[in-house]
């Protein structure tokens, strides 16, 4: 998984084999080490509302942000197909989007 944060913007890539892992109800997470200290970027396959949540806590040695994504969410990723669009929702201010990589995904593009 690819995580992007720019200009109030969160943009999460993945591969589809990380959709198939989210869609079995699995968390994906990214762990990066800036200046002695982890940061963690997770997604939550376990949302209880319609809408996504954002979630940072930090600690002494490490730094979590986790995404909490509504399954309803995954199967809408999922149903796309292939697909560059993605999910997109606007979250205490800051677009959030999902997206599967086209370029490693070998579902059909779905017709609309």
């Amino acid at each position: 998984m690819n995580v992007r944060i720019e200009d109030q913007a969160l943009r999460f890539k993945m591969t589809e084999q990380e959709l198939g892992q989210l869609s079995h109800a699995h968390c994906l997470h990214v762990k990066v080490n800036f200046f002695g200290k982890e940061f963690v970027v997770s997604v939550s396959p376990k949302g209880h509302d319609k809408n996504m949540a954002l979630k940072l806590v930090q600690d002494q040695d490490e730094v979590y942000l986790q995404l909490l994504i509504p399954p309803e969410i995954v199967q809408k990723l999922s149903d796309m197909g292939r697909s560059r669009a993605g999910v997109q929702q606007e979250v205490d201010g800051v677009s959030v989007s999902l997206q599967v990589d086209v370029r490693e995904d070998s579902r059909k593009v779905v017709k609309r």
